[in-house]
């Protein structure tokens, strides 16, 4: 009980806190939205006579690369509103060139001269929207959710922008359709803010501040938006995306013919009272989503490669963020994927994702795969809870389930299901945060070690920041809906797999260094430190994987970094990393292994039109030693054509009988914009260690908006015995409706 009264004394304070600290900051930055007299020509003009009645916010506050000051190049920011739509009028003051890195949509907002609308109509820090574009009006929209960092650009709406660039400025013109947000009728006063990209100067600005530490779209730093009418809902938010596509394809592997296969398929997407939407996918076609980005492996583990799939993406941080990055209970790339990353028809499904009231988050998630080869068909479901405790604190909980039915027959023990629970606290200025989290399998026949848990703090200043995670995880645990990096080890030399669970500590050190004198060509400098130890289930030694690094950051937006990586290991089966046969190359031996590598990196201006990036690695590795250098080449016709280049070289050296080994990986890219709404992107790979060749060239016309036709085609060839393994030539077509 006297620990109950502790938590319940500490979760009230934060609460009070939370609420002092947000009212103090809003009560400091507020925009009022006056009614509409009459609408504005979206046209990026600002000529209206509307927008001289309209309120115009106070100076923007510089966040980076340093927070605190006036931003040197300002911006002006006016607001109005009607029934149908929310109107901004942006004013850039500027000096010097532009840069603008894209004219696709989604693609390159940050990297160039931008603006970005952060929303909050529930005034609760929970969830919002992002609304951005460039200087040329390339638009990129979002979703927001508290304790995630990054946006979420896989959702897609429709809403208009037009700007116009002038000798000391560009303007724009943005309407925003209440339709397409979720807010609770009668709330008068939203949180929000607005973000500047002023890439001249390499600085990006805020109007209400936000501290250097914490993400420019982080929703617990909005100032105040206040309406003179309350808006209402707008009815009638639904968006139907029929699709037909043409497939062309040929598998050289299994020597068969050209094959032509024509589909449809039909997604949805539906409002669901104030805060819900509600996805709906028959027979999904993902032929258009870029391919997966080779990489080179130097682990003894399997990579997780990331999930690409629109579908899956939006909103995927309801499901997706439980757990930590090597381990994710739900991992949705295992669904209508096999193993080696080969497609699997899926049948249909659906998603219930967003708001039950303005502290609680829900998505509900069903998918049907149909039987494909050795691939039987397969349910996977999963139900996610979070819901916000006092200011910035959040409880979740989530099960997720994987049936098997062969034959049309539900297999009875054949399913994997697992699920658990997660407490995270955070102050109310987001500096502080400690987390505990329990996760469990059920299995068919597991009984124990059939669990995993982890606690930590975390704690982040202007120029400290430090992390400490402790984890134990037992080795019946699985998640067959997940992803799971270290338990299985695969013994190369007797060809099996031995599941050893294990317990880790992580920390992981940041200190920062600012210049003071104003004149420094440094930003500043920052010494970083992480130490990952792990011990086996009977407290023996595993690894000890640690890296120091001192980077710095300079005011040309170059930045250079020197790391070293000391390891220590006791690897407890047989490894390699290539796929060669034993008789031609045999493994490392299982044992105790001691070795340092060091790597220096320099990342040029990202603001000019040639751009690179270069590193060099060289030291210890296992029994042997390694030698690494990666080359990045970027230059842009801007905004018309960007190419890129990027080349990794690897050499593996080891005492015989153990084989030296080459890894190349090249991937060269181009992209060419004829206008904001035709693009084509050519990219190929080549990767000798995944012995395959890869080109991938995609057109994309965006023939009215959020409606697309897409002309895709894909070869893969063998790298070691040069031939091809199959190709493809796709036609589709969506439209939105």
């Amino acid at each position: 009980m006297r620990l109950f009264y502790f938590f319940a004394g500490l979760l009230s304070a934060q609460m009070l806190c939370a609420q002092s600290t947000r009212e103090a900051h809003q009560g400091s930055f507020q925009l009022n939205v006056a009614a509409a007299f009459m609408a504005p020509v979206v046209d990026g003009s600002l000529s209206d006579s509307v927008w001289q009645m309209a309120t115009m916010t106070t100076p923007f506050w510089m966040k980076w690369p340093r927070d605190g000051g006036p931003a040197p190049a300002q911006t002006e920011v006016r607001c109005v509103a009607d029934q149908r739509y929310l109107y901004l009028a942006v004013t850039c003051w500027h000096t010097g060139r532009y840069v603008l890195q894209s004219l696709k949509r989604d693609v390159g907002y940050w990297d160039s001269d931008g603006f970005a609308i952060v929303l909050d109509p529930s005034n609760a820090a929970n969830n919002g929207y992002f609304f951005a574009f460039s200087a040329a009006g390339v638009q990129t929209e979002a979703l927001l959710a508290a304790g995630v960092e990054e946006a979420d650009t896989n959702w897609d709406n429709t809403w208009l922008v037009e700007t116009r660039m002038q000798t000391d400025r560009w303007t724009a013109e943005v309407a925003i359709p209440l339709r397409i947000l979720r807010f609770r009728e009668g709330q008068n006063t939203w949180g929000i803010n607005f973000i500047r990209n002023d890439l001249v100067h390499g600085i990006y600005s805020t109007w209400a501040p936000v501290p250097f530490q914490f993400s420019g779209t982080d929703l617990g730093w909005t100032g105040a938006l206040h309406w003179e009418t309350a808006p209402r809902r707008v009815k009638g938010n639904y968006n139907l995306i029929p699709y037909a596509t043409a497939a062309l394809s040929r598998d050289y592997t299994e020597q068969a013919a050209w094959a032509l296969e024509p589909g449809v398929g039909l997604d949805a997407k539906v409002g669901v009272g104030s805060g819900l939407n509600l996805d709906l996918t028959l027979n999904p076609d993902f032929s258009q989503i870029e391919i997966d980005e080779q990489v080179v492996n130097l682990t003894r583990f399997d990579i997780m490669l990331p999930e690409k799939r629109t579908f899956f993406l939006e909103n995927a941080d309801l499901f997706g963020n439980f757990g930590i990055p090597p381990i994710r209970p739900f991992f949705s790339r295992r669904i209508g994927l096999n193993d080696d990353g080969e497609p699997v028809p899926i049948l249909g499904g659906l998603r219930l994702t967003g708001n039950l009231g303005s502290d609680t988050r829900v998505g509900i998630m069903t998918m049907q795969t149909r039987a494909k080869g050795p691939n039987p068909a397969r349910n996977y479901s999963a139900l996610a809870l979070r819901h916000r405790l006092f200011g910035r604190s959040t409880v979740g909980a989530y099960f997720c389930d994987r049936e098997e039915f062969r034959g049309g027959e539900l297999q009875r023990n054949a399913y994997s299901r697992n699920g658990g629970v997660e407490l995270v606290f955070t102050s109310a200025d987001g500096a502080w945060s400690a987390w505990s989290t329990y996760h469990h399998s059920f299995l068919p026949g597991v009984r124990n070690k059939n669990s995993w848990g982890n606690t930590g703090v975390y704690y982040s200043s202007r120029r400290f920041s430090g992390l400490l995670d402790l984890l134990h995880m037992g080795e019946n645990y699985r998640a067959d809906a997940g992803f799971e990096q270290r338990i299985e080890n695969y013994d190369v030399q007797r060809d099996t797999t031995l599941r050893i669970g294990y317990n880790f500590i992580y920390s992981d050190l940041k200190y920062r260094f600012f210049s003071a004198d104003s004149s420094s060509r440094l930003n500043f400098a920052e010494l970083g430190a992480e130490f990952f130890q792990v011990v086996n289930p009977d407290g023996s030694f595993n690894e000890s994987s640690n890296n120091l690094s001192v980077t710095w950051n300079f005011k040309n937006t170059s930045e250079a970094q020197v790391t070293a990586f000391p390891t220590l290991a006791d690897v407890p089966v047989s490894f390699k990393f290539d796929d060669d046969s034993l008789a031609a190359c045999p493994a490392l031996a299982a044992g105790h292994y001691r070795f340092v590598h060091g790597r220096v990196e320099w990342n040029s201006d990202y603001r000019k039109s040639f751009v690179w990036s270069v590193s060099a690695g060289a030291g210890g590795f296992y029994s042997g030693s390694q030698y690494s250098a990666r080359l990045e080449l970027a230059y842009r016709f801007q905004p018309l054509i960007n190419l890129r280049l990027a080349a990794e070289y690897n050499r593996l050296e080891f005492a015989e009988p153990v084989c030296d080994l080459e890894i190349f990986n090249l991937t060269p890219r181009v992209e060419v914009f004829f206008a904001k709404n035709l693009w084509w992107t050519t990219f190929i790979q080549y990767n000798t260690q995944a012995d395959n060749f890869n080109l991938n060239s995609r057109l994309q016309w965006r023939f009215r908006p959020m409606s697309d036709l897409f002309l895709v085609y894909t070869d893969n060839y063998a790298v070691q015995f040069w031939g091809p393994k199959n190709r493809s030539l796709v036609l589709k077509v969506n439209y939105w409706w």
